[in-house]
């Protein structure tokens, strides 16, 4: 009966200190969220890996993008006159600030693309 205590204490204790070095997953925060220019412009990161730019209800472009830490890695998937070569992949910086999203370029040989992402400050859609 003693033994039986004992492991109904020790079982608890265990297996919080294994979750406690269990390092958790980074979340992704621009996981299916909408953000807005004044012009009209919707940027729509996906619940995927998808973002695609809106605008007038119309797509105007699709992109492939990761996050990691504050890094995101941006990749137009949809070839038209409007994107960059589909296999060059830019790399910014994100930050959110007062639920605002703006860029930084760390590096992307396209350069239009890199001058339109840093310019962009875009307000929390719904």
């Amino acid at each position: 009966m003693i033994q039986l205590n004992r492991m109904k204490i020790a079982l608890p204790v265990i297996a919080i200190i294994i979750l406690s070095f269990i390092t958790p997953q980074t979340a992704n925060p621009l996981r299916n969220t909408k953000w807005e220019d004044p012009n009209g412009l919707i940027v729509y990161f996906t619940a995927s890996d998808t973002v695609k730019l809106i605008m007038d209800n119309k797509l105007l472009t699709a992109a492939q993008y990761k996050v990691k830490d504050s890094i995101v890695i941006w990749r137009d998937f949809i070839k038209s006159t409007a994107t960059c070569d589909t296999s060059i992949r830019g790399v910014y910086v994100y930050n959110i600030n007062d639920s605002l999203l703006s860029f930084r370029v760390l590096s992307d040989r396209c350069e239009e693309r890199a001058n339109i992402m840093q310019t962009l400050v875009l307000a929390r859609g719904d």
